[in-house]
């Protein structure tokens, strides 16, 4: 191969923590293959010790140098214009045994850039401790560094360190900011400045140098997100006191229950009043990695501001999820973190929600109109919900009768089906008909009260659980099967006779769906009094005289007995509880 110099000028390394300075000597060498590659190819060594990937005497020579190939270094501008970025990560080994290791072993990992022909280093770089890691019982480490400009692509890479090691891997990975201490290598991501891993703790993390690196063009492409890793816990309390774990982002308090299914915790900027800022743990000790991440480029809306892959949220930060930050001014969708596969749609208003889902929710529940596609006109004059829930079955029967009908949908729900088809919730058949994927979809809409979108935001929610969830299902069916027979009939009979509602009774799964979602969409406390208040409506006395009578003389008793056996499950399932689908809650800190 060719030869190439390394500047001697270029390689002075100080090591600050160590209180010393570290030379390394180089002339000019051939070029040789190495035992680590990326892209199908190796690096190309630019020092001997470099083709064996080790270092076994750092106080003799502590460096390997590395260059890319014209082929690497083509693969990873391709993928900085592809995503707006990459990062380099290494992981390093650490050689031999060290117990009674004493004073600092620094490192360093950084790149390599070619200037005026010449090899030379970066000036950023990402530090540490190799003593630190010993003590702290761990024998590798893996660290990255991003790189967001096509342009500014290095040469190659270089690892010093004063311990023997390895470098065991090197990857081409997404751009990412954070630490990962879940497995046994912890990881060290940093921006394009570098930094110190001896300065990473879990009390804070600092997103501010993600705006440089994230930062989207216009508001259709969304922020990137913070996922937090959580230890599993062994007892998240109880109903009433659960185990929370407190998190403070700018002027905002999140509060977050824990579930025993919980692994992380996701929290897209775009829901958070501040953008960049500083995320701070009142407990770091039940984190195990936070990451700054940026969301795949299919989230950002498309040219004409159609959306159609969700954000992945916990429902606790939607009613309140900042609308102008919003991809697209109709609605923004999300994808429910805690029961995945779950569509929520939060719509602008009621109108926009009606083009989308009125001729729907007729199709699947209205009494006398179940099966039938309504005409746009009849859309236009009756009114569907105010919040809305489907399963996958019943979306693909809607649009599959359409396709059969060469029924003429509006241009809301030709795009509603297409988000269902991009997120497997239905299947599109070769014969133009439809079946049934993953999911459920819910909606509300910014135009309900705040009082209403926190009721809906449960009812509709767990409608969501029970669609997806068939040990659920299973819980609700035992309960509605051996419940009191004079309260379910007041409560089918109320469904069937209220303006607005017309839910066809004899529709099994209906009915035990809405006995399960009535019960629960509120907190236990109130299950009795609100369908004694069910009861003392005068539309209700007037239906059904002695059922209503019956509740109201029984103190809906049986109703709170099966809100309690559902408030119960809930909670050791899911960590929800009645009247809460979320593990979110978030305040003001002024």
């Amino acid at each position: 191969m060719g030869r190439t110099l390394i500047k001697a000028s270029f390689l002075i390394f100080l090591f600050v923590a160590a209180g010393f300075i570290a030379y390394a000597t180089f002339i000019s060498m051939s070029l040789s293959s190495t035992v680590l590659g990326m892209n199908g190819e190796n690096f190309i060594a630019l020092n001997a010790q470099s083709a064996r990937a080790r270092v076994t005497h750092p106080a003799k020579n502590s460096s390997l140098y590395y260059q890319f190939t014209t082929n690497q270094r083509t693969h990873i501008m391709n993928r900085i214009q592809k995503n707006g970025g990459a990062a380099i990560q290494a992981t390093i080994k650490i050689l031999g045994r060290h117990a009674n290791l004493k004073g600092e072993k620094p490192f360093e990992f950084g790149f390599l850039y070619n200037k005026d022909g010449d090899i030379v280093l970066g000036t950023n770089v990402v530090k540490g401790d190799f003593a630190q890691l010993v003590s702290n019982g761990q024998d590798a480490v893996s660290l990255s560094m991003c790189i967001s400009d096509a342009a500014s692509v290095p040469s190659g890479f270089f690892v010093h360190g004063l311990l023997p090691y390895e470098l065991a891997e090197i990857r081409l990975v997404d751009m990412k900011i954070g630490w990962d201490k879940s497995s046994s290598i912890a990881l060290y991501a940093f921006g394009i400045h570098g930094g110190d891993v001896t300065a990473v703790t879990g009390e804070s993390f600092d997103a501010a140098e993600g705006a440089a690196l994230f930062s989207p063009v216009d508001k259709n492409q969304p922020l990137p997100k913070i996922i937090v890793g959580l230890k599993p816990v062994q007892s998240i309390g109880t109903v009433e006191k659960q185990k929370t774990l407190t998190f403070y982002y700018g002027n905002e308090e999140l509060s977050v229950r824990r579930s025993y299914s919980q692994t992380s915790v996701t929290l897209q900027l775009a829901g958070l009043e501040s953008d960049y800022d500083v995320l701070k743990c009142a407990d770091p000790s039940e984190i195990v990695s936070v990451m700054l991440v940026e969301n795949e480029t299919k989230l950002n809306a498309d040219k004409v501001g159609r959306v159609y892959y969700p954000l992945v949220t916990d429902l606790g930060l939607i009613v309140h999820w900042p609308q102008h930050k919003w991809r697209t001014p109709d609605y923004e969708l999300f994808e429910w973190e805690e029961i995945p596969h779950v569509l929520f749609f939060d719509f602008a208003d009621y109108d926009i929600q009606s083009a989308f889902l009125t001729r729907l929710a007729y199709f699947v529940e209205k009494a006398g109109y179940k099966g039938k596609l309504v005409s746009d006109n009849f859309v236009a004059t009756h009114h569907g919900y105010n919040a809305h829930d489907y399963k996958a079955k019943d979306l693909a029967a809607f649009f599959t009768t359409a396709s059969l009908q060469n029924f003429h949908l509006n241009a809301r729900e030709i795009l509603l089906r297409d988000i269902l088809i991009k997120n497997n919730v239905i299947i599109e058949e070769k014969d133009g008909t439809y079946a049934e994927g993953i999911g459920a979809v819910i909606s509300f809409s910014r135009q309900s009260t705040d009082n209403l979108r926190w009721q809906f935001l449960a009812h509709e929610s767990w409608h969501g659980i029970f669609f997806t969830n068939e040990a659920f299902r299973h819980k609700v069916s035992l309960l509605y099967n051996s419940f009191d027979d004079t309260s379910l009939e007041f409560i089918k009979t109320f469904w069937e006779t209220q303006n607005g509602l017309n839910y066809d009774r004899e529709d099994d799964y209906l009915m035990r769906n809405e006995f399960m979602a009535y019960i629960m969409q509120q907190r236990y406390s109130a299950i009795g009094d609100y369908f004694v208040s069910l009861a003392n409506r005068w539309s209700v006395k007037q239906n059904e005289p002695e059922l209503a009578a019956y509740v109201r003389n029984t103190n809906a008793v049986h109703f709170v007995q099966a809100g309690k056996e559902l408030n119960e499950y809930a909670f050791n399932n899911f960590g929800f509880a009645a009247g809460r689908v979320h593990l979110i809650y978030r305040s003001s800190r002024d």
